[in-house]
Protein backbone atom coordinates (compact mmCIF):
# COMPACT_ATOMS: atom_id res chain seq x y z
CA UNK A 1 0.00 0.00 0.00
CA UNK A 2 1.48 3.41 -0.95
CA UNK A 3 2.63 5.37 2.11
CA UNK A 4 0.56 8.43 1.14
CA UNK A 5 -2.62 6.31 1.21
CA UNK A 6 -1.61 4.42 4.34
CA UNK A 7 -1.05 7.68 6.23
CA UNK A 8 -4.53 9.04 5.51
CA UNK A 9 -6.81 9.04 8.59
CA UNK A 10 -9.03 6.38 7.03
CA UNK A 11 -11.02 5.54 10.15
CA UNK A 12 -12.04 9.16 10.92
CA UNK A 13 -12.87 9.66 7.24
CA UNK A 14 -15.04 6.53 7.21
CA UNK A 15 -16.77 7.46 10.47
CA UNK A 16 -17.47 10.97 9.21
CA UNK A 17 -18.92 9.64 5.96
CA UNK A 18 -21.17 7.19 7.80
CA UNK A 19 -22.45 9.84 10.20
CA UNK A 20 -23.27 12.24 7.38
CA UNK A 21 -24.90 9.48 5.29
CA UNK A 22 -27.06 8.34 8.20
CA UNK A 23 -28.06 11.95 8.84
CA UNK A 24 -29.06 12.47 5.19
CA UNK A 25 -30.99 9.22 4.85
CA UNK A 26 -34.17 8.49 6.87
CA UNK A 27 -32.65 5.56 8.77
CA UNK A 28 -31.78 7.10 12.13
CA UNK A 29 -34.80 5.68 13.91
CA UNK A 30 -33.67 2.17 12.90
CA UNK A 31 -30.17 2.72 14.24
CA UNK A 32 -30.40 4.79 17.43
CA UNK A 33 -30.16 3.22 20.89
CA UNK A 34 -33.64 2.33 22.12
CA UNK A 35 -33.60 0.36 25.34
CA UNK A 36 -36.82 -1.58 24.76
CA UNK A 37 -35.90 -2.56 21.20
CA UNK A 38 -32.38 -3.61 22.21
CA UNK A 39 -33.98 -5.81 24.86
CA UNK A 40 -36.11 -7.34 22.12
CA UNK A 41 -33.01 -8.38 20.19
CA UNK A 42 -32.13 -5.42 17.96
CA UNK A 43 -28.51 -5.59 19.08
CA UNK A 44 -27.09 -3.68 16.12
CA UNK A 45 -28.33 -0.51 17.82
CA UNK A 46 -25.59 -0.93 20.44
CA UNK A 47 -23.06 0.05 17.79
CA UNK A 48 -24.97 2.12 15.27
CA UNK A 49 -26.44 4.47 17.91
CA UNK A 50 -23.09 6.23 18.08
CA UNK A 51 -23.42 7.26 14.43
CA UNK A 52 -26.88 8.83 14.79
CA UNK A 53 -27.63 12.42 15.83
CA UNK A 54 -30.52 14.47 17.12
CA UNK A 55 -30.10 17.43 14.75
CA UNK A 56 -27.65 19.17 12.44
CA UNK A 57 -25.75 21.10 15.15
CA UNK A 58 -25.35 17.88 17.13
CA UNK A 59 -23.83 16.20 14.07
CA UNK A 60 -21.49 19.13 13.37
CA UNK A 61 -20.40 19.27 17.00
CA UNK A 62 -19.42 15.58 16.94
CA UNK A 63 -17.70 15.87 13.57
CA UNK A 64 -15.65 18.78 14.90
CA UNK A 65 -14.72 16.73 17.95
CA UNK A 66 -13.73 13.77 15.81
CA UNK A 67 -11.38 15.82 13.66
CA UNK A 68 -10.00 17.62 16.67
CA UNK A 69 -8.99 14.18 17.98
CA UNK A 70 -7.40 13.32 14.63
CA UNK A 71 -5.43 16.57 14.61
CA UNK A 72 -4.44 16.59 18.27
CA UNK A 73 -3.18 13.03 18.58
CA UNK A 74 -1.70 12.68 15.09
CA UNK A 75 0.56 9.65 14.97
CA UNK A 76 -0.31 8.56 18.51
CA UNK A 77 -3.40 6.82 17.11
CA UNK A 78 -2.57 4.43 14.29
CA UNK A 79 -5.31 3.12 11.99
CA UNK A 80 -5.59 -0.04 14.06
CA UNK A 81 -5.81 1.89 17.33
CA UNK A 82 -8.46 4.19 15.88
CA UNK A 83 -10.57 1.20 14.83
CA UNK A 84 -10.19 -0.85 18.02
CA UNK A 85 -10.78 2.06 20.39
CA UNK A 86 -13.78 3.32 18.40
CA UNK A 87 -15.46 -0.09 18.32
CA UNK A 88 -14.70 -0.86 21.96
CA UNK A 89 -15.94 2.49 23.20
CA UNK A 90 -19.00 2.45 20.97
CA UNK A 91 -20.11 -0.91 22.33
CA UNK A 92 -19.19 -0.02 25.90
CA UNK A 93 -21.17 3.23 25.86
CA UNK A 94 -24.48 1.77 24.73
CA UNK A 95 -23.90 -1.59 26.40
CA UNK A 96 -23.16 0.22 29.65
CA UNK A 97 -26.29 2.33 29.30
CA UNK A 98 -28.32 -0.85 28.79
CA UNK A 99 -26.78 -2.70 31.73
CA UNK A 100 -26.40 0.05 34.31
CA UNK A 101 -28.81 2.88 33.46
CA UNK A 102 -32.31 1.49 32.89
CA UNK A 103 -33.81 4.98 33.21
CA UNK A 104 -32.07 6.10 29.98
CA UNK A 105 -34.47 4.90 27.31
CA UNK A 106 -32.79 6.28 24.17
CA UNK A 107 -29.44 7.67 23.08
CA UNK A 108 -27.88 9.20 19.99
CA UNK A 109 -24.43 10.61 19.40
CA UNK A 110 -20.69 10.09 19.18
CA UNK A 111 -19.62 12.09 22.24
CA UNK A 112 -19.13 9.05 24.45
CA UNK A 113 -16.74 7.58 21.89
CA UNK A 114 -14.96 10.94 21.63
CA UNK A 115 -14.22 10.84 25.35
CA UNK A 116 -12.86 7.32 24.88
CA UNK A 117 -10.67 8.41 21.98
CA UNK A 118 -9.33 11.27 24.06
CA UNK A 119 -8.50 8.95 26.95
CA UNK A 120 -6.82 6.40 24.69
CA UNK A 121 -4.97 8.99 22.62
CA UNK A 122 -3.66 10.68 25.76
CA UNK A 123 -2.40 7.38 27.16
CA UNK A 124 -0.66 6.54 23.88
CA UNK A 125 0.82 10.05 23.76
CA UNK A 126 2.38 9.82 27.23
CA UNK A 127 5.54 8.24 25.83
CA UNK A 128 6.25 11.29 23.66
CA UNK A 129 4.47 14.21 25.39
CA UNK A 130 4.11 13.07 28.98
CA UNK A 131 3.09 16.27 30.75
CA UNK A 132 0.80 17.48 27.98
CA UNK A 133 -1.00 14.14 27.93
CA UNK A 134 -1.29 13.95 31.71
CA UNK A 135 -2.56 17.53 31.92
CA UNK A 136 -5.21 16.76 29.30
CA UNK A 137 -6.31 13.64 31.17
CA UNK A 138 -6.51 15.55 34.45
CA UNK A 139 -8.64 18.31 32.94
CA UNK A 140 -11.08 15.83 31.38
CA UNK A 141 -11.33 13.87 34.64
CA UNK A 142 -12.20 17.12 36.42
CA UNK A 143 -14.82 17.79 33.75
CA UNK A 144 -16.34 14.32 34.17
CA UNK A 145 -16.38 14.59 37.97
CA UNK A 146 -17.97 18.02 37.68
CA UNK A 147 -20.65 16.73 35.33
CA UNK A 148 -21.44 13.86 37.70
CA UNK A 149 -21.60 16.27 40.65
CA UNK A 150 -23.72 18.80 38.76
CA UNK A 151 -21.17 21.62 38.77
CA UNK A 152 -22.67 24.16 36.33
CA UNK A 153 -19.30 25.75 35.62
CA UNK A 154 -18.12 22.67 33.70
CA UNK A 155 -21.46 21.56 32.29
CA UNK A 156 -21.88 21.47 28.51
CA UNK A 157 -25.69 21.44 28.59
CA UNK A 158 -26.18 25.13 27.68
CA UNK A 159 -24.61 24.34 24.29
CA UNK A 160 -27.51 22.07 23.33
CA UNK A 161 -31.29 21.99 23.26
CA UNK A 162 -31.31 18.47 24.69
CA UNK A 163 -30.10 16.76 27.83
CA UNK A 164 -26.50 15.59 27.61
CA UNK A 165 -26.06 11.96 28.67
CA UNK A 166 -22.97 12.37 30.85
CA UNK A 167 -23.04 8.67 31.71
CA UNK A 168 -22.04 7.95 28.11
CA UNK A 169 -19.01 10.21 28.52
CA UNK A 170 -17.93 8.36 31.66
CA UNK A 171 -18.36 4.96 30.03
CA UNK A 172 -16.43 6.02 26.93
CA UNK A 173 -13.56 7.60 28.87
CA UNK A 174 -13.10 4.60 31.16
CA UNK A 175 -13.21 2.17 28.24
CA UNK A 176 -10.69 4.17 26.20
CA UNK A 177 -8.28 4.16 29.14
CA UNK A 178 -8.82 0.45 29.81
CA UNK A 179 -8.02 -0.36 26.18
CA UNK A 180 -5.02 1.93 25.90
CA UNK A 181 -3.15 1.27 29.17
CA UNK A 182 -2.38 -2.45 28.60
CA UNK A 183 -1.86 -1.85 24.87
CA UNK A 184 0.72 0.87 25.52
CA UNK A 185 2.54 -1.33 28.03
CA UNK A 186 2.71 -4.24 25.60
CA UNK A 187 3.89 -1.89 22.83
CA UNK A 188 6.52 -0.45 25.17
CA UNK A 189 7.89 -3.89 25.98
CA UNK A 190 7.99 -4.81 22.28
CA UNK A 191 9.68 -1.51 21.42
CA UNK A 192 12.38 -2.01 24.04
CA UNK A 193 13.53 -5.20 22.33
CA UNK A 194 15.51 -5.67 19.16
CA UNK A 195 12.39 -6.06 17.01
CA UNK A 196 9.87 -3.24 16.85
CA UNK A 197 6.44 -3.56 15.30
CA UNK A 198 3.91 -0.86 14.47
CA UNK A 199 1.01 -0.65 16.89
Amino acid sequence: MPSTFRNLPLVPISISALMVLIWLLPVGEWLQYHRVLVGQGQLWRLLTANLTHIDGPHLLFNLAGLWLMAWWFGGALSQRKWLVVTLACGLAVTGGLFLFYPDILWYKGFSGVLYGLFAAGSVFMISTHRWLALAGLALVVIKLVGDAAGWPVVSSEPMHDFRVVHQAHHLGFITGALVAVPWSRVSGRCGSGSLQTES
